[in-house]
């Protein structure tokens, strides 16, 4: 078993499915991934392009989010589309670090085969 990984996948869903997104948040999970990153294939293609995804779609959300709150513009669908695209964005990484996870100890399991 894997509790230092089960706990960051649990703490990073909830921070994901959250209403409300604040920097606090991401220090939930952020702490827990020294834990368990060496156990994940940061290299392979389909976690450079989640991540990739991710800050595009972090960046679309701050920028929208800012036209909203500090221009005043009425920019409120962008915002949505830019939150739907954010809460894609973090289920995609999600789902690419599970498919790259190493597995703790499985290397073990493998040589006594």
């Amino acid at each position: 078993y894997d509790l230092p990984y089960a706990l960051f996948v649990q703490t990073f869903m909830f921070v994901a499915q959250n209403k409300v997104i604040t920097a606090q948040y991401f220090t939930w999970y952020l702490c827990l991934l020294p834990l368990c990153s060496d156990r994940i294939k940061w290299t392979s293609r389909k976690i450079v392009t989640a991540l990739i995804l991710l800050g595009v779609s972090i960046v679309s959300w701050l920028g929208s989010a800012y036209c909203l709150e500090m221009r005043g513009m009425s920019v409120h669908f962008m915002v949505w589309l830019a939150s739907i695209g954010f809460f894609v964005a973090n289920v995609n990484l999600l789902g690419s670090m599970l498919c790259e996870y190493k597995g703790f100890g499985t290397e073990l399991l493998l040589s006594s085969e």
